[in-house]
């Protein structure tokens, strides 16, 4: 299989920029999903993996989260951390974003969390690497923290199935002309003891699949 290195993933996302935005018709109502089986209203210390334009931290920062809260995003593009700096500067002190990768760290000490959110991030990653964030939101949430995680699958029904077998050729041909995203399924990455899936379903939109997990932290 064919996927992007780190290097080849933060110049693809360094030229997208501010385009990344034209993929809300479908990003919005698993995000929709996501919010609310994350009981945001309740965080008080999030971290965004993958924080893109910092299109979902606004939200969160602005009408979800207690005003008290404090939000980390990271991002592997220098372009995309600087716009999602840009989009949040308004809330001060309660949002920093950070440059890095999450595979190696997320920049917080262990279990500051109370939410990890990551949304169409793990689809872009090798396996390996998904499996490192996910460990990496292990150490940085708290026990009892829930890890929201949004990615692109095979939608409901026959056009859904169509598309995302034409996305996953297309993807193997030339990963990025797709961004280096892929239809997949987090639920094997979520499968050791330090997680339990609190829900797990499929938002489909306009044919493309959407799976959007929750799991509680354990241990």
């Amino acid at each position: 299989m064919t996927y992007l290195d780190a290097e080849q993933a933060r110049r693809v996302y360094d030229r997208i920029g501010r385009l990344q935005d034209t993929q809300r018709f479908y990003e919005n109502p698993a995000l929709d999903v996501l919010v609310t089986r994350g009981r945001f209203g309740d965080a008080h210390a999030v971290v965004e993996v993958g924080c893109g334009t910092g299109t979902l931290a606004a939200r969160l920062l602005g009408r979800e989260l207690p005003a008290d809260a404090q939000l980390v995003g990271v991002d592997l593009s220098p372009r995309m951390a600087a716009l999602a700096r840009g989009r949040v500067a308004g809330f001060g002190g309660r949002a920093g974003i950070e440059l890095g990768d999450a595979a190696e760290r997320i920049p917080v000490a262990d279990g500051w969390a109370d939410r990890v959110v990551s949304a169409y991030v793990l689809d872009l990653l090798p396996p390996e690497r998904a499996a490192a964030v996910v460990a990496e939101a292990a150490r940085a949430l708290a026990p009892g923290g829930l890890l929201c995680l949004a990615s692109l699958t095979t939608g409901h029904g026959a056009a859904a199935r169509l598309l995302a077998s034409a996305w996953s050729r297309l993807w193997a041909l030339r990963p990025q002309l797709v961004g280096g995203c892929r239809p997949s399924d987090l639920l094997p990455l979520l499968a050791g003891p330090a997680w339990h899936v609190e829900s797990a379903e499929v938002v489909t939109t306009l044919a493309v699949g959407s799976q959007v997990v929750i799991a509680r932290r354990t241990e």
